[in-house]
C-alpha cells in the first residue's frame, strides 16, 4: 500500500464545517482500509498533550474505491487532524500533509498534520434552510404561457404549439406565468428559474440591450412585481438568470465604446484584440464579451441586481456562462449580494466540476449537468450499466464539497439540451425512473416546464417549444409521478437526509434517511424485471 491508495483533500472539498460539526472524509482503494481513525483536535495549540479520537465508517463505495467519513463537534476555529488506518497488510499507518507514513511525531505534528482554521462564518459556506427543500422549475417565458392582458402583439409571428424556429415569436410573458401559478402550487414547485427576461432583440433574451427593464413583451417591470408577489404569497420563490458575460451588440454601452473608440467612458468594459476587433461569447458576433475584471462593470451588475432583488424580490440568480466571468467578480458579486440578502443563493452555469468556484465565496451550486450526463448515459445512450452508473453518481457527489452538494441545481434537461423524454425516444418510464435518482440524489431538482406533461423537443431551439395547455395532464402517471416526488422532497428524508447509494444485479438502491425514517429507492434500469422490478421502472419503500 502507498500514497496512491487514498486521497484526501484539504479544504471544502473533504473537510468543512457545517450544522456545528466538522465533517471530514477521505477515499481508498477498495480492501485496502480495514479501519480508520480520525485523530483530531479542535484547539490545535494542545495536539502535543492531547488528541481525541473517532471512529470512521465507509458510507460510499464503488468499483474502486471506499470513502470514509467522521463528524465531530465544532468547539473551536483551530481544527487539527490526521488519519490513523489499519491497513490490510497488517500494519497501521498515517495519513498527513506528508502522505502515507509508518510512523507518526505528535510532539512534531505543528509541521504536518491537515489543519482547518479560521472558520469564521463568512468564510464557510452555508446551506439556507428553504434550499433543502427547494424544488425548481425552469421556465422560458416566451414559451410557456400568454397572459390574458393588452400588449403590442405584433412582433409574434408563429402559432401556438408550432414547431419553432431559431426566430419564432408565440407571444408567452410574465403574466401568462403569473396567471397559472395556481397550476405550478398543485404541482408543488416552490423555486422558480426564468431564462432571461430582460429588453432584447431575440425570443431568448440572451443579447441584453437593457439591463434595467423587463421586455415589454414579457410584461414590463410592473409584470415582474406582480409574479413575484404572487409567486412569494405561494410559498414560491423565484431566481433570474442574469446574462453578464456578454450583452448585445446593440446595447448603448457598446454602441459608445464603437463610435468612439478609448474615448468612449465604456471602452475598457469589453474585452478587445489588438487588431481592434472585440471579443465575443462562442464567436457570436452579436454578443460582444464584457471585460467583467473591469471594477466600474463589477459595480454596475452588481448594483443592478441588488436594485432588482430590493426592489421586486428576486430570490436567487443564476448566472450565464459563469465559467468566463472572472473571479474578482464573483467575489465581489457575491459578497454584496448576501449583505443585501443572506439567504440569497447564486448558481453558476458551468457544465464542468471547477471546485475553485464553490469555496463559498463565488457561487453555491452550478446547474449539474454532470448528473445530467450519467442518467443519458444509462437510460439513453446505453453507454453505462447500473454498476457503473453507481460509480459515477458516487465520484461526482465526492467531486463537491458537502454544503455546495446540497446547492447544486440538478436537472436532466434544459434550453440548452435535447429533451430528456426525446433522448428516451419517447419512452416515460426511463424519464421517471431519472427523475425518480434526481429527486433521492441530494441537491435541488429541477424540472424543465412541460417535463412533467410529457414535452418532447430535440436540440435548441426544439427543445423550447409551448406549453400545452389545451389538455388536462393531472391525471397522466408521468404528471401524478412527478407530484409524489416533489411530496417526498419536502420531507426530512429527502431534504436533510444521510445519503447512500448502492448497486446490486443490475438494480441502482437510493437510501435516504432522517428522523427515524427511511425511504429506500430501488430502480431497475434494464429492459428484463430484475427484484420484482419490471423494466425501466422504479419502486419507493418506507422502512
Amino acid at each position: 500500500m502507498n500514497s496512491s491508495s487514498v486521497l484526501h483533500t484539504p479544504g471544502p472539498l473533504d473537510v468543512c464545517a457545517l450544522n456545528g460539526q466538522m465533517h471530514v472524509r477521505f477515499r481508498a482503494e477498495r480492501f485496502t482500509v480495514l479501519r480508520a481513525k480520525l485523530l483530531y483536535l479542535c484547539n490545535k495549540d494542545e495536539w502535543y498533550l492531547r488528541r481525541d479520537e473517532a471512529e470512521m465508517e465507509i458510507r460510499f463505495s464503488d468499483s474502486e474505491f471506499e470513502y470514509f467519513y467522521a463528524s465531530v463537534p465544532r468547539t473551536d476555529i483551530r481544527f487539527a487532524y490526521i488519519f490513523e488506518l489499519s491497513c490490510a497488510d497488517g500494519c497501521v499507518r498515517y495519513l498527513s500533509e506528508e502522505g502515507l507514513t509508518d510512523t507518526f511525531d505528535h510532539s512534531l505534528a505543528y509541521f504536518n498534520y491537515f489543519e482547518c482554521c479560521a472558520q469564521f462564518p463568512c468564510d464557510m459556506m452555508t446551506v439556507p434552510d428553504w434550499v433543502r427543500t427547494a424544488v425548481g422549475y425552469q421556465i422560458f417565458p416566451e414559451r410557456f404561457a400568454i397572459g390574458s392582458h393588452d400588449k403590442d402583439m405584433s412582433y409574434v409571428n408563429a402559432e401556438w404549439g408550432e414547431i419553432p424556429t431559431p426566430k419564432s415569436f408565440y407571444g408567452g410573458d410574465l403574466v401568462g406565468i403569473t396567471e397559472h401559478l395556481p397550476y405550478l402550487v398543485e404541482l408543488g414547485v416552490n423555486f422558480i428559474y426564468l431564462n432571461p427576461i430582460f429588453c432584447s432583440p431575440t425570443n431568448h433574451k440572451y443579447e441584453t440591450v437593457d439591463y434595467e427593464n423587463v421586455d415589454p413583451e414579457f410584461g414590463g417591470n410592473e409584470a415582474l412585481r406582480d409574479l413575484i408577489n404572487e409567486a412569494h404569497k405561494n410559498g414560491i420563490r423565484i431566481m433570474l438568470d442574469g446574462v453578464f458575460n456578454h450583452l448585445s451588440w446593440k446595447h448603448p454601452f457598446f454602441l459608445d465604446a464603437q463610435k468612439l473608440g478609448k474615448a468612449s467612458k465604456y471602452y475598457d468594459w469589453f474585452v478587445w484584440n489588438p487588431d481592434g476587433s472585440y471579443r465575443t461569447f462562442s464567436s457570436v458576433k452579436a454578443m460582444p464579451k464584457l471585460n467583467t475584471a473591469n471594477p466600474e462593470v463589477i459595480k454596475y451588475f452588481t448594483d443592478l441586481c441588488i436594485d432588482w432583488m430590493r426592489d421586486y424580490g428576486v430570490d436567487a440568480w443564476r448566472l450565464d456562462v459563469s465559467d468566463e466571468i472572472s473571479h474578482r467578480f464573483l467575489r465581489a458579486y457575491r459578497e454584496s449580494l448576501v449583505r443585501e440578502k443572506p439567504d440569497v443563493i447564486i448558481i453558476g452555469e458551468d457544465w464542468h466540476r471547477q471546485n475553485w468556484y464553490l469555496n463559498g465565496d463565488e457561487y453555491d451550486g452550478v446547474m449539474n449537468y454532470g448528473f445530467t450526463k450519467a442518467c443519458l448515459d444509462l437510460f439513453a445512450f446505453n453507454t453505462i450499466d447500473a454498476s457503473a452508473f453507481r460509480d459515477r453518481l458516487v465520484r461526482l457527489y465526492h467531486a463537491f464539497s458537502m454544503p455546495a452538494s446540497e446547492k447544486m441545481l440538478n436537472l436532466l434537461d434544459s434550453h440548452d439540451t435535447d429533451r430528456f423524454l426525446s433522448r428516451v425516444k419517447g419512452d416515460e418510464r426511463k424519464l421517471r425512473s431519472a427523475m425518480a435518482i434526481m429527486f433521492f440524489y441530494p441537491g435541488i431538482p429541477s424540472v424543465y416546464y412541460g417535463d412533467e406533461i410529457g414535452l418532447s423537443g430535440g436540440y435548441d431551439p426544439d427543445c423550447r417549444r409551448c406549453f400545452d395547455w389545451e389538455h388536462d395532464y393531472t391525471a397522466t402517471p408521468l404528471w401524478k409521478a412527478i407530484k409524489e416526488l416533489i411530496e417526498l422532497k419536502k420531507q426530512p428524508a429527502l431534504s436533510v437526509g444521510s445519503f447512500s447509494i448502492n448497486e446490486s444485479d443490475g438494480v441502482i438502491t437510493i437510501i435516504r434517511a432522517a428522523e427515524s425514517r427511511k425511504l429506500v429507492l430501488k430502480v431497475n434500469p434494464n429492459n428484463e424485471t430484475r427484484a420484482g422490478i419490471p423494466p425501466y421502472e422504479y419502486k419507493i419503500m418506507e422502512i
